[in-house]
């Protein structure tokens, strides 16, 4: 049985399978491992790497190392839109309210994570396996390795759980500068280990490197920015802004490629500028470009876990991979709390902050594939399997730690919207179970009693089982005096109007409520059982009050948060 089954699943692994079917099929089994991690109360994007798991090296091998890398562009995309999403949240304000405080965040964390695996890789390393020089050098460039983070996974669950508050602002900012401590420290790193080596490094290159990678990139994003706001200025229609907003983050991230230089750093200049210099025409672009990615993310994290490949690990890159872990996870954790204390930031950050830092990917494996190159032979390929390792065990632990954080900090939930809301709640939330409502045979006289009694606009009317007939409204009562001299005469029969039909249930959400109301013109809606008895009444008034009080709880919420 068991040879059968393997024999089935290197079938399935050698099947070729075109490009459109694998891309389907990446993101369906995607989708559905987000789906059950979401029912196990596990952020999503760990369902996303689970199933690259399952699909790729380590797997079935349907996605092999050949397909990852004909898919790279879209991976480029992927962290395109995340960085440019990232900028986004880098408004002008935050900066000045925060500023100070991200930059003694930053430095503390990113340097302690840096120094503490160069300690540890080192003296544990000699103490282990001898040849102090080969793992003091391995040491101090997996040390400029572990001060980078992840913003795609961090990023990815503050979205997934509507984040907002102090906390969820220094994370996107600290995700954010990452990116330039990281390379910095890499470059310098990548100077001195030639001399620890014997070999000959060279002081100019390790000096100019970090300023052109940083400098080109912050100009490539603030160059691409301005030519998209400028064609942007003329054009009001959705598809054409979406389409404009793609061609520009497409274009910068090609441009960073062909520079040479860091794409992350390009595109979430873009978002930054774009948001500052065009408040009103940023929000219709991010908010399109935002519908227009999620199949990009779980592209993105699917390849991932696709990406790891569990039979090129050997004892000692799993021992020197467990102590960078150790060392990597105690310095940020470390770092953060000692800059945030110092920096004077809230409690939730200084609290909560160390437990959003652990994710690691795009930057960090893109700067072991980098010391690879630099340094071919046995400490390249250390760091390449290293990495890829510690890239696997963070972005499955990060995301459930950055959802503990922002749970904990009370800040998930806070970044709602009205279709949130909407969306989120059950019309028995605020339906009036025992509305006033008026008898099919009633005089007009009690009928204006009534009307007298409440705040309603809509009234519905009903037979003596509760069985839902029409409704009466102002206008109805209003055009009754026009026939005053018919007096008594006048039952609400004679006056009611025509119900909407369309059946709702007390456990529908306000969303589908409001769509029903919206699209028969009325602003009331009944809610009756399959047998067209009364159950409850409601008005797009309470709606309305429902949501605003939502929303400005939420809003009153974060800004009490600091």
């Amino acid at each position: 049985m068991l040879d059968q089954l393997t024999d089935t699943v290197t079938k399935i692994s050698n099947v070729h399978l075109n490009a459109l079917f694998l891309l389907g099929l990446i993101l369906f089994v995607g989708t559905m491992g987000a789906r059950v991690f979401q029912k196990l109360r596990i952020p999503q994007v760990v369902g996303y790497i689970i199933a690259g798991i399952l699909l790729g090296q380590s797997g079935l091998n349907i996605i092999s190392k050949e397909i990852i890398e004909a898919l790279v562009p879209f991976n480029y995309f992927a962290l395109g839109l995340i960085g440019f999403m990232i900028g986004g949240e880098l408004k002008s304000e935050v900066f000045r309210r925060y500023g100070k405080q991200f930059l003694a965040i930053l430095l503390a964390e990113g340097l302690a994570a840096f120094f503490v695996v160069f300690i540890l890789v080192g003296l544990l390393g000699s103490f282990i396996f001898g040849n102090s020089i080969y793992y003091w050098a391995l040491g101090l460039l997996l040390g400029a390795i572990a001060s980078a983070t992840a913003p795609a996974a961090t990023t990815d669950v503050l979205w997934e759980y509507k984040s907002r508050g102090p906390l969820t602002t220094t994370v996107l900012g600290i995700v954010a500068l990452d990116d330039g401590l990281a390379l910095i420290l890499f470059a310098l790193a990548s100077s001195v280990v030639p001399v620890i080596l014997g070999t000959h490094p060279s002081v100019f290159s390790a000096i100019t490197k970090p300023i052109y990678e940083i400098g080109m990139g912050v100009f490539i994003g603030l160059l691409s920015s301005l030519a998209l706001i400028t064609i942007l200025r003329k054009y009001a229609e959705k598809d054409k802004i979406l389409v404009f907003s793609l061609c520009s983050l497409l274009f910068a991230l090609g441009l960073a490629l062909i520079m040479r230089v860091d794409m992350l750093l390009a595109v979430m200049t873009m978002g930054a500028v774009m948001i500052n210099r065009e408040v009103r025409l940023s929000k219709e672009v991010f908010r399109l470009v935002s519908g227009f990615a999620t199949p990009f993310y779980i592209l993105f994290f699917v390849l991932v876990g696709a990406k790891f490949d569990l039979h090129a690990t050997t004892v000692s890159a799993v021992i020197i991979a467990i102590i960078y872990l150790v060392g990597r996870t105690f310095g940020k954790m470390m770092g953060a709390r000692l800059g945030a204390r110092y920096s004077g930031a809230p409690k939730t950050v200084t609290q909560f902050l160390p437990y959003c830092l652990f994710s690691q990917a795009g930057v960090a494996i893109g700067l072991s594939i980098l010391a690879s190159q630099v340094f071919p032979g046995g400490i390249g390929n250390s760091i390449i399997v290293i990495v890829t390792l510690t890239t696997f065990v963070v972005q499955l632990l990060g995301p459930s730690c950055v959802k503990y954080a922002i749970v904990k900090a009370q800040e998930a939930g806070l970044n709602i919207t009205e279709e949130d809301v909407l969306r989120k709640t059950n019309v028995s939330h605020i339906i009036d179970k025992n509305p006033p409502y008026v008898y099919e045979n009633m005089p007009l006289k009690d009928i204006l009693n009534v009307f007298s009694q409440s705040n309603y606009h809509t009234y519905p009317v009903v037979d003596k089982g509760r069985k839902l007939k029409g409704v009466i409204t102002i206008e109805s009562i209003r055009r009754s005096f026009a026939h005053s001299e018919m007096g008594n005469l006048i039952i609400a029969h004679d006056i009611m109007e025509p119900v909407i039909t369309k059946k709702i249930s007390p456990d529908s959400s306000l969303l589908e409520a409001e769509e029903i109301i919206d699209k028969y013109n009325v602003d009331y809606l009944p809610i009756v059982n399959i047998d067209s008895v009364l159950l409850g009444f409601m008005e797009k008034e309470a709606i309305d009050k429902y949501v605003s009080s939502r929303l400005i709880a939420a809003e009153d919420k974060a800004a009490s948060m600091g």
